[in-house]
């Protein structure tokens, strides 16, 4: 049931990613501090959080769960697109860096967005489509851990390293962390069926298209905080903890998350998925890739992943 007044839309909205986001934040601070407590790999926890983005992983399969595809889909692209035309951008511009990246997991970021092209060429997505998906991420962290097992030490090791201090200062023990989880676990169900609620409400009271809304507004909204986990960072002069997060995030997003949408239910696809935003989608993760392979991300790198991005949001309005 969607929210009737556009103005309780906008804010049931915007008060469920911000439910989502603070839930989010504290679950993986919680859960990684259970980890610890209960001495499961600390390196394991840095991988998965290093890319895993689970308030648009909530949030997508409540807009399934709402008959809201085209915003789930559009949450997903659109999230890894502000992440690159917008976080990336800042802190390249406003802190510089250098960085060295392996090449095979730049070409596995490279490889994400086909896999998804292979999956969406025939305008849908099915259940068998999601499971492959998910296939293909669950392999690409398979090979990531293998190859980090052996010593190459890329993502961010050092927020586990954070939360061993932080256990041995708070003396709480393992079922205070895990209660913890469970409640922000509450949190993020919450949110996603308050923001799903307020996105249906604005986009009947608006007449929004579901993608355009999702790719712009919601992918906005969805990944505001990784600017922070990059420009804190690099500032910081750790780039290889925003490295992580960036190649981590992409390869999500076109794999693991589209998957589970498509798990929880089969959709088809607005056009202009195939027409426009995969293809921008695309250009982002390669100019990224591309970008990082030369190893560095400075400010005229900055511009054009924002000048990008601001192309995108025209591009977007204009394929309505």
């Amino acid at each position: 049931m969607a929210v009737s007044s556009p103005v309780l839309a906008v804010g049931a909205f915007i008060v469920g990613v911000v439910i989502i986001v603070y839930s989010v934040e504290e679950l993986v601070e919680n859960i990684t501090k259970a980890a610890v407590v209960t001495g499961l790999s600390t390196f394991v926890l840095a991988v998965l959080f290093a890319g895993l983005d689970f308030e648009n992983w909530a949030f997508g399969v409540a807009s399934m769960l709402g008959e809201l595809p085209g915003i789930a889909i559009g949450s997903a692209l659109g999230s890894g697109l502000f992440l690159v035309g917008v976080a990336v951008a800042i802190g390249g511009f406003i802190a510089p860096f250098e960085t060295t990246v392996d090449r095979d997991y730049l070409a596995l970021l490279f490889l994400s967005p086909l896999l998804l092209l292979v999956f969406i060429l025939d305008g849908m997505l099915s259940r068998f489509d999601g499971v492959a998906l998910l296939a293909f991420f669950g392999l690409i962290l398979g090979y990531i851990y293998c190859e980090e097992e052996k010593g190459r030490e890329t993502f961010r090791d050092e927020e586990a390293e954070k939360a061993v201090s932080e256990v041995e200062s708070e003396g709480h023990g393992e079922w205070y962390y895990l209660g913890l989880s469970v409640l922000f676990v509450v949190g993020i169900v919450v949110g996603s069926e308050l923001a799903v609620r307020g996105a249906r409400g604005i986009v009947t009271a608006f007449g929004l298209n579901q993608t355009v809304f999702g790719m712009t507004f919601v992918g906005m909204a969805m990944a505001v905080e990784e600017v922070t986990l990059v420009v804190a960072p690099v500032r910081e002069g750790r780039p290889s903890i925003a490295v992580g997060n960036i190649v981590g995030s992409l390869i999500f997003f076109a794999t693991g998350n589209i998957g589970l949408l498509a798990v929880t239910r089969a959709f088809t696809l607005d056009p202009s998925v195939l027409a426009f935003y995969w293809p921008v989608f695309f250009i982002a993760t390669a100019a990224t890739g591309f970008f990082l392979y030369r190893g560095r991300i400075k400010r005229p790198e900055a511009i054009v992943l924002g000048a990008l991005y601001v192309a995108y949001w025209i591009g977007s309005y204009l394929t309505i």
